[in-house]
């Protein structure tokens, strides 16, 4: 960084220091992807490239805990371990890690958040977990690895890029995990296969384990698995999927109400009739 400085104020002399730094960062941002909704936001000094970059995709401020029942732990299966450390190895063993697929079979529905490409914005409450949008494309996994490289390497930089690899690997088991996400908008499959997605993220995370401090860990993961261990969750879930997504299996449904009430209120009536008959 100090180098790029030192070239554009070379290229612009009458250029006051602010105005120089200003500049570069937009120059940087265009050049990574263009993205013009962070050109405007104060990144402050910089240690590299990869840390301005690294700082357009995540909020300033972290989030601060809201009141929601809510629960996940990871996704995946202690079974599935893939020859992989699991983020929840460094967890208790009551700890449960569940997948997008588990997660939507206990009745939690996935939405865009309300701030695009910013990695931070990820939220539980109610019975929806907001997530980002993100393309996954060609360029993800090398960018990826270099900003949770950097994360590593510089002391006190943060870690929220490797958190939220973790949390994605965590959701992210199968293709049919990302078919739900993708479905949901909340992810764009840009390499092919959704196969491929997921195995993307799982390998993101080869020996890697998240910070049992950061936001994702503490707050998210954590009312995600309180709302999962609610079994009424999950009983109402499987009757919404079974019964209410399909037109002809809900008036099937009602049929059968309908009928039930029926045989009681006639069983009722021939009951009271023969006690209380008419003459009475």
């Amino acid at each position: 960084m100090l180098l790029l400085k030192t070239l554009l104020s070379v290229v612009l002399p009458t250029e006051p220091k602010e105005a120089i730094e200003k500049k570069l960062h937009t120059i940087i941002l265009n050049f990574c992807k263009g993205y013009a909704i962070h050109n405007k936001r104060e990144m402050g000094p910089c240690l590299h490239v990869l840390d301005l970059y690294r700082k357009s995709l995540l909020t300033l401020n972290q989030p601060v805990a809201v009141d929601a029942p809510s629960a996940i732990k990871n996704s995946g299966d202690h079974s599935k371990a893939k020859g992989r450390m699991l983020p929840c190895a460094t967890r208790g063993g009551e700890d449960i890690v569940r997948s997008a697929m588990n997660l939507h079979e206990s009745g939690i529905k996935f939405e865009k958040s309300t701030e695009t490409c910013n990695l931070n914005d990820i939220w539980f409450k109610g019975h929806t977990l907001r997530l980002p949008v993100v393309v996954i494309d060609d360029t993800t996994e090398s960018t990826l690895l270099n900003l949770m490289a950097f994360e590593r390497f510089h002391v006190g930089a943060g870690n929220e890029i490797t958190s939220y690899v973790c949390f994605m690997d965590n959701i992210i088991d199968s293709s049919e995990d990302v078919q739900i996400l993708r479905s949901s908008g909340v992810l764009h499959n840009a390499i092919g296969s959704d196969k491929a997605v997921a195995k993307l993220f799982n390998e993101l995370t080869k020996d890697v384990t998240p910070d049992p401090e950061s936001w994702l860990e503490k707050e998210v993961q954590k009312r995600l698995d309180e709302y999962c261990r609610n079994k009424w969750h999950e009983w109402r879930a499987n009757l919404s999927h079974t019964y209410f997504k399909n037109p002809w299996a809900l008036l099937s449904l009602l049929a059968a109400v309908l009928l039930l009430a029926l045989t009681i209120s006639q069983t009722f009536y021939s009951i009271y009739g023969y006690y209380k008959p008419r003459g009475n």
